[in-house]
């Protein structure tokens, strides 16, 4: 290998390190910030951060990537789908139940970035509200619906594919930020009452789609 090349080869390693360690520091920033009550911009972002705002938006072009960004962070997800997933336990129920507490456990341990995650989603959907359905960003991603879907997948021969699937879109009801906002603000319970209160209405889905099931 020429000296040439092999410095080439450093320089760009360098240069990736660089950009991770940026990347992180914004992030990082960004979660100080949120967990001291703040909804940042990205220009404040940049500032906590000590880079330029021009470089952060390099980063995130809209607070919206950002606090995805954030929630990736925090939910510890490797490869977009959090770790635990490879080590779920057969019964079907306790599946269900390790996902719904497994969510619970970061979210209520970082709430105020999960509520500005939620609220991050819901200015998305506003900005879109006059372009054509077909043309909209999506507004949310799907990790909670294919963690639905890897806890409950043993049920594949005990239920159609369209029960199974409106078992998936059901479950899906009873956990996450939006159930963490109800259970916390409505029902005006706990983190562990409503994390106890998520995970029975997981299971009581699971024991309900597999009656049905064999009553038809």
């Amino acid at each position: 290998m020429t000296f040439s090349r092999r410095d080439e080869i450093l320089n760009s390693g360098r240069a990736a390190n660089q950009k991770m360690r940026t990347r992180e520091a914004l992030i990082g920033a960004a979660l100080e910030l949120a967990r001291n009550g703040h909804s940042p911009s990205i220009a404040e972002v940049a500032e906590a951060a000590k880079v330029s705002t021009a470089t952060a938006y390099r980063y995130f072009p809209n607070p919206q990537s950002l606090w995805s960004d954030m929630a990736t962070r925090q939910a510890g997800t490797t490869g977009g789908f959090p770790d635990f997933l490879d080590d779920l336990p057969e019964d079907v129920e306790d599946r269900i139940e390790r996902v719904v507490r497994e969510c619970c456990a970061f979210q209520f341990a970082d709430e105020v970035v999960w509520r500005g995650v939620l609220r991050a989603t819901l200015d998305r959907w506003f900005s879109q509200v006059d372009v054509a359905e077909a043309e909209r960003v999506p507004v949310r991603g799907v990790t909670r619906l294919e963690m639905a879907r890897v806890a409950l997948a043993p049920l594949r021969d005990t239920l159609s594919a369209e029960r199974l699937e409106r078992l998936v879109n059901a479950v899906v009801l009873v956990f996450g930020v939006e159930a963490l906002v109800s259970t916390r603000d409505t029902c005006g319970l706990d983190p562990e009452a409503a994390t106890d209160t998520m995970s029975w209405a997981a299971r009581a889905l699971v024991r309900a789609a597999i009656a049905e099931a064999g009553a038809a």
